[in-house]
């Protein structure tokens, strides 16, 4: 393995002084008490277009194997110089961690009536484009924080200045267009949304990567103040919906336009899609699992773990090795025990 360690980059990072959080969504869908919130909104839920189902109410959503324990692990193991982790739970906390211990890991469980306080009403909600979208409410959230899901990780050592530079925030995303009258998934409508805000169309966007997001709190506070009527028509709707847009993305297209971001290319990522989880060879999920031991990818997103598992069992061995040892906070497990 040829990574570089993070005493070996830190000199990139002088300029970088100021603390960075991670905020981190995770919910337990296999509990049976979020299982019955989620029936008794679901039946009242209509999308414009069932086949955006996948992408919003599948089941498939909300089963969790266990990927927060790597995505944890990673950050600690690889972004050292985070100040905390904020976990956004509904009211849950994972099996594996102590309550009792989680300051070891500078963790704090954050739950979702934090994030609405004063909007109650649009609680519950299985929509992390509601919970993105209400993000900057958490107590004590740091100006620069870094926004991910537990199915994301990073894959060797970074610095602050991967994700800024001189408190810029570092966009990894390539420009995209797409002809009028294409069918677009859930997840492009939220992105060219977000554009659209910002003054971009369809002939010119910036399709983000799937991997962690650097933000801004300010620029995140002052966008759901210009944009006001679009922020509260984001956080009603119970399950992913087409009228939506993605916070992160409308933060991108407005960071590159005012000049608070960097722009670069989504090369130091690997997206392990739904297509590639389901259907791609253990040949090709090697390799790229390769490029990551080898430190030539930096961040990495699994899409839908429980098929990769299926085409390449080993999964479990290389996030092991990649996102480090275990946490101080985590519950002490039977050596035979796999997470995932």
């Amino acid at each position: 393995m040829n990574r570089l360690s993070y005493k070996e980059t830190v000199t990139n990072d002088v300029q970088n002084n100021f603390p960075i959080d991670f905020v981190i969504l995770w919910v337990d869908g296999n509990d049976p008490e979020h299982q019955r919130k989620r029936s008794k909104y679901l039946s009242a839920f209509q999308l414009e277009s069932l086949e955006n189902a996948e992408q919003s109410t599948d089941l498939k959503r909300f089963v969790q194997h266990n990927e927060l324990v790597y995505c944890l692990r990673s950050i600690k193991q690889h972004a050292p110089w985070y100040r905390k982790i904020h976990l956004v739970t509904d009211n849950q906390i994972p099996e594996f961690l102590d309550r009792r211990k989680l300051n070891l890991d500078r963790i704090e469980v954050v739950d979702h009536k934090e994030l609405f306080q004063g909007n109650e009403d649009f609680l519950p909600t299985f929509n992390t484009r509601c919970l993105t979208t209400m993000m900057c409410h958490i107590r004590g959230l740091s100006e620069h924080f870094i926004y991910g899901n537990d199915d994301m990780m990073l894959g060797s050592a970074v610095t602050k200045n991967f994700f800024y530079e001189k408190g810029k925030a570092v966009i990894y995303a390539e420009w995209g267009s797409v002809e009028k009258g294409t069918p677009l998934t859930l997840h492009q409508l939220g992105i060219i949304k977000a554009g659209h805000l910002i003054g971009f169309d369809e002939n010119r966007f910036l399709n983000l990567s799937h991997g962690f997001q650097p933000l801004l709190k300010s620029s995140m506070v002052e966008l759901a103040e210009c944009y006001s009527k679009e922020f509260s028509n984001n956080i009603r709707y119970k399950f992913r919906h087409e009228s939506q847009f993605l916070p992160e993305s409308l933060f991108n297209h407005y960071a590159i336009n005012s000049g608070k971001g960097i722009l670069k290319s989504t090369e130091p990522m690997v997206h392990f899609s739904f297509e590639l989880c389901r259907t791609g060879t253990p040949e090709k999920v090697a390799f790229l699992f390769g490029l990551i031991e080898q430190g030539k990818r930096k961040m990495f997103c699994l899409n839908e773990f429980q098929s990769l598992f299926l085409i390449f069992p080993q999964v479990k061995e290389y996030l092991a090795l990649i996102c480090g040892p275990a946490l101080l906070s985590e519950i002490a497990r039977k050596r035979e025990e796999t997470y995932a």
